[in-house]
């Protein structure tokens, strides 16, 4: 099938995002601009996932799970499940290694923890978007690893991105590399190359997406897809 896939989505979790991004929300943005398969994506933290899951449940929307986890480098990079357990448990474990800086929320945002119901449950207390202490080069293969789909994200743009912070882009096995601009950066089509929307807001989400062919929306199946987006 052809589907339209935006992998790259943040809930109100994300210090950067609106509150207004509930996951039913975002779904119901998702469905408005006809999209088949989306990932919520937040920064360092994926206590949104079980609320994303059973809200993509209820309304029959596909999905993957995630988180965009920031690098000591300070590039940000995708790293997506088909499951929602082995996302908790690799996302947890991004979160305690993020440096111990308190979240301000009157500066940052709120970072709220909902349930499917928006029910507001907790707060994140670290600040999310902070660096782990974990290398690039340690965590794509960490999150291969781990069964994820690696993608490292707007590499095109003029910060955290890969190019940026590292001052290339390092020779690793990524699934896809995430570009922002229509036009590719040098030596970027080693790799699949893929658009989506880093929607902060309602209004942003998949104001960037891919099309892909796809037998299924798993990560084997994708990593398939991915690879037939690559120049002949």
């Amino acid at each position: 099938m052809n589907a339209r896939i935006d992998f790259h989505i943040h809930s109100c979790l994300s210090p950067c995002a609106a509150l207004e991004m509930s996951p039913r929300a975002i779904i119901a943005g998702a469905k408005e601009k006809g999209l088949d398969c989306i990932a919520l994506a937040d920064h360092g933290c994926v206590e949104n996932l079980p609320a994303f899951h059973d809200a993509c449940a209820e309304a029959g929307l596909p999905c993957l799970y995630g988180l965009e986890a920031t690098s000591s480098e300070e590039v940000h990079t995708l790293c997506l499940f088909d499951q929602l357990d082995p996302a908790l448990k690799f996302g947890r474990m991004i979160y305690d290694s993020i440096m111990d800086y308190p979240n301000d929320p009157e500066r940052f945002g709120m970072q709220p923890i909902v349930t499917v119901d928006d029910d507001v449950l907790n707060f994140a207390d670290k600040l999310l978007f902070a660096a782990t202490d974990i290398s690039f080069f340690d965590l794509v293969p960490m999150a291969l690893d781990a069964g994820a789909l690696c993608i490292p994200s707007h590499i095109d743009r003029e910060y955290l991105g890969a190019i940026a912070q590292i001052g290339f882009l390092p020779d690793l096995p990524y699934d896809a590399v995430e570009v922002v601009s229509p036009n590719p950066p040098a030596g970027a089509e080693k790799w699949p190359i893929v658009h989506f929307s880093d929607a902060h807001h309602p209004d942003q989400i998949g104001r960037r997406f891919t099309e892909v062919e796809t037998e299924a929306f798993t990560v084997p199946a994708l990593r398939a897809a991915f690879h037939k987006l690559l120049p002949a």
